[in-house]
C-alpha cells in the first residue's frame, strides 16, 4: 500500500494509482459494518437482499489488490538484505509502532492503560483490527528475498498452476465441504501450501504476473468481457453459498463472511487487468495530474480512516432516516475518503511534518 510506484524516469504508474484509489474505498466501505458491508443480513426479505450482498463480496478484493501492488513492484526489484531491513521492515515495523499509539490510547483507555500492556497489546493482538494488514504486509515483506528469487524461474504455466490450485484449496473445496458435511468435516489443517493459500503471499505472485508476465494490453476486447463474465459468476456463486450459509445456520456476519473470499482471486485479478488497460487510455490531464497525488496518499488514508470515521458518523446519522442505510453508508464513505485525503495532504506538504510524513506513507 505504501511502496514506491516510481517507474523508469520518474513516471508513476497511473493504473496503480487508480488502483489504490478504488481499494481504499471498498476498505472504508468494508468498516462501515452492518450499516453498509453487513446491511444484507438484516434485509432478507428486501429485493436489494441480493445486490446488497454482491456489493459486500465485491469489496474484499481491497486488500488483495493492495497485495498485487506490493508484488508487482517489489519482487522485481534488486536489494540487499540490509536495504530490505532498513528501508522496508523497520520502517513499516515504525509505522505501526507510531500509530498504534492513538490507536491504543483511545480505544483501550476504558480498560487502563500502560507501557507494558501497549507493548503486550500490539504483538499479541492489534491496537486496532484494522491494523492486521501491517501485520500481514510486514509478513510479506521477510518472505522478499525467497519470492524474488523465485518468480524470475517461474514460466506461464507455473502462475497458472497457482492460480488454479488457489481456486480448488480455497474455493471449491470449502463450497463442496458444505455442501455435503455442511462444514462439520474439512480437510486435514495440515494440508496448507504456503503459495497456494496464503493471501499476502498468492496476491502479491499474481501482482508480479499481471505486471511483468502476462501481455495484459495485447488481450482483446473478447478476453476481457471473458473476465468481467467469470468475475460475475464468481461473485454470484459465493452469493448463492453466503446465503445457503445463512439459510442453514442463521449466524451473525462472521459465519455469512465464509465464503467471500472463495473465488475472489477472478474478480481480484479482472479488475487489476481492467485497471492498467483502462489506465493506459486516459488522456485527461486532470486525472493525470490528481491521481498519482491521491494515490501517493492512500497508504495514509488507510492509516486515519477509522479516527475520521468514527469522527464523521453524523454523517450517516443525519442521512439514514431519509436516504436509507446503505446510500447513507456510501455518502459517508465518500466523507471518510475526502476528510482522511485533506488531512493527509495536509501534513504531506506543510513544512514541519512533511520529511517525516512522506519518508513514511
Amino acid at each position: 500500500m505504501s511502496d514506491s510506484v516510481i517507474q523508469g524516469q520518474g513516471k508513476r504508474l497511473l493504473h496503480l494509482d487508480l488502483l489504490r484509489l478504488m481499494a481504499i474505498v471498498l476498505v472504508i466501505f468494508n468498516h462501515t459494518g452492518d450499516r453498509g458491508y453487513m446491511l444484507f443480513l438484516n434485509q432478507t426479505e428486501s429485493p436489494l437482499y441480493g445486490l446488497y450482498m454482491m456489493l459486500s463480496v465485491f469489496c474484499k478484493i481491497a486488500v488483495p489488490l493492495f497485495f498485487m501492488i506490493s508484488g508487482a513492484l517489489l519482487l522485481p526489484k534488486e536489494e540487499s538484505l540490509k536495504q530490505l531491513f532498513s528501508k522496508r521492515i523497520l520502517r513499516m515495523a515504525l509505522v505501526l509502532l507510531l500509530i498504534s499509539v492513538p490507536y491504543y490510547l483511545w480505544l483501550q483507555r476504558m480498560n487502563g492503560l500502560s507501557v507494558e500492556g501497549f507493548f503486550t497489546h500490539i504483538y499479541s493482538q492489534s491496537a486496532s483490527t484494522s491494523l492486521w494488514y501491517l501485520y500481514s504486509y510486514i509478513a510479506l515483506l521477510f518472505m522478499l528475498p525467497f519470492l524474488r528469487s523465485m518468480v524470475k524461474n517461474l514460466k506461464r504455466e507455473d502462475f497458472l498452476f497457482l492460480f488454479v490450485g488457489h481456486l480448488v484449496l480455497t474455493g471449491v473445496l470449502p463450497c463442496m465441504e458444505f455442501a455435503l458435511w455442511k462444514g462439520s468435516v474439512t480437510i486435514h489443517e495440515s494440508f496448507a501450501p504456503v503459495l497456494l493459500v496464503t493471501q499476502n503471499v498468492f496476491y502479491a505472485l499474481m501482482g508480479y504476473f499481471c505486471e511483468h508476465v502476462a501481455d495484459i494490453e495485447k488481450r482483446n476486447a473478447k478476453a476481457m468481457w471473458l473476465g468481467i463474465g467469470a468475475s460475475a459468476a464468481a461473485i454470484g456463486l459465493t452469493c448463492l453459498m453466503t446465503n445457503w450459509k445463512i439459510m442453514v445456520i442463521r449466524g451473525g456476519a462472521e459465519e455469512a463472511e465464509q465464503f467471500f473470499h472463495c473465488f475472489l482471486s477472478i474478480p481480484t485479478l479482472t479488475v487489476y487487468c481492467l485497471a492498467k488497460r483502462v489506465a493506459g487510455r486516459i488522456k485527461n490531464q486532470g486525472l493525470q495530474k490528481w491521481l498519482p497525488i491521491i494515490g501517493s496518499a492512500v497508504f495514509g488514508v488507510y492509516l486515519i480512516e477509522k479516527f475520521v470515521r468514527s469522527l464523521t458518523s453524523i454523517v450517516y446519522t443525519v442521512l439514514a432516516p431519509v436516504a436509507g442505510s446503505m446510500i447513507a453508508s456510501l455518502l459517508w464513505c465518500i466523507t471518510v475518503l475526502c476528510v482522511s485525503l485533506l488531512i493527509v495532504l495536509f501534513f504531506k506538504h506543510i513544512p514541519v511534518f512533511k520529511n517525516l510524513v512522506n519518508r513514511l506513507i
